[in-house]
């Protein structure tokens, strides 16, 4: 504040120079009586500027309780927790080193899918063409379900095949929908993204875990991949009359993490060989104290759990939210 208020007088003083009175004006101010001596006290100004109302628009960031607490350990190798509504970093691990991503490139692939406001209440099936081999094939070849349903399986169970209808379907090439992916990655501010398919089979989908916080900021606006992303399981009952329990691959969704009052607002797990365990998370605390959590390269299935679990309850338990606006 006292440096804001210093240049505000140098640049009073500029304007002075830069623009003196003409010479009726100075003869006008040699005529007016002495003005009596008036000291300027920087400190009753600092004082007086600082009790100014705040914008309504201020955001400030979480406060951290404990100074000496510096995270948690985990086995990724790049991690971030980043506080949703400041974009304030509160924990980060190699967050500048680009990852292969696994299947958190299909959050992507919904995305620019709903841009083209599909009808997710029409009859879909997914063909021999879509098939992609690695993961769980969910509904059988020919199959009829929805629309909806082959969004559902790609965004729970992670289905290959079903992600790779939801091209077919949007009416573009593989080749176009792929372009359109990066056109959204580099919109919304991810400088450090590429996608290579849609499903995240290739390891030329990578990114750094601060791009995919930003990526899971600009989607938690869609209702449609929060409430998908939000599902445990449910079955679907195809034309056939056959049923298909569709299991979501995240399972933090039934453990306390997702029990009042934490709650789970978006997430998508990934793997490959190459990227290792992966997972991207939206939490909320109190309906409120949104964080996202991203973690790349866990050494484990179970390993990205606890990683992003130990990282979410670490950032509640050290940062207070309590006079954030």
């Amino acid at each position: 504040m006292i440096i804001k208020l210093f240049s505000q007088l140098m640049v009073a003083g500029m304007m002075l120079q830069f623009f003196p009175a003409d010479a009726g004006q100075v003869e006008q101010l040699a005529t007016l009586p002495d003005a009596p001596d008036r000291s300027f006290d920087l400190l009753e100004a600092y004082e007086f500027m600082s009790q100014l109302p705040q914008s309504s628009d201020v955001v400030t960031v979480p406060e951290k309780l404990d100074p000496n607490s510096l995270g948690v350990m985990t086995t990724a190798q790049s991690a971030v927790v980043m506080d949703r509504k400041s974009g304030e970093i509160l924990f980060e691990k190699n967050v500048t080193e680009p990852r292969a991503i696994g299947s958190i490139t299909k959050l992507m692939t919904a995305y620019v899918f709903l841009q083209g406001n599909p009808d997710l209440n029409a009859l879909a099936a997914i063909e021999s063409v879509d098939y992609r081999a690695g993961g769980r094939l969910n509904f059988s070849i020919g199959d009829t379900v929805t629309v909806g349903d082959l969004l559902m399986a790609s965004l729970v169970s992670s289905d290959n095949s079903a992600t790779t209808s939801l091209v077919r379907l949007s009416g573009m090439s593989q080749g176009d929908f792929v372009a359109r992916m990066n056109e959204v990655a580099a919109s919304i501010g991810m400088e450090h993204t590429t996608f290579a398919d849609e499903t995240g089979l290739s390891t030329k989908n990578q990114s750094v875990v601060t791009d995919l916080a930003i990526m899971l900021d600009h989607f938690l606006k869609n209702d449609t991949l929060r409430a998908f992303t939000q599902v445990a399981s449910t079955t679907v009952v195809g034309a056939s009359g056959r049923s298909y329990l569709l299991e979501s691959t995240d399972e933090l969704l039934t453990t306390f993490v997702n029990q009042d009052p934490y709650k789970i607002e978006l997430a998508k797990t990934g793997y490959l060989p190459e990227a290792g365990y992966c997972l991207s998370t939206v939490f909320s605390y109190n309906d409120d104290q949104e964080i996202i959590v991203v973690v790349l390269g866990s050494d484990s299935k179970i390993g990205r759990f606890q990683d992003v679990k130990s990282l979410a309850v670490w950032a509640y338990d050290t940062f207070s939210w309590t006079n954030v606006r």
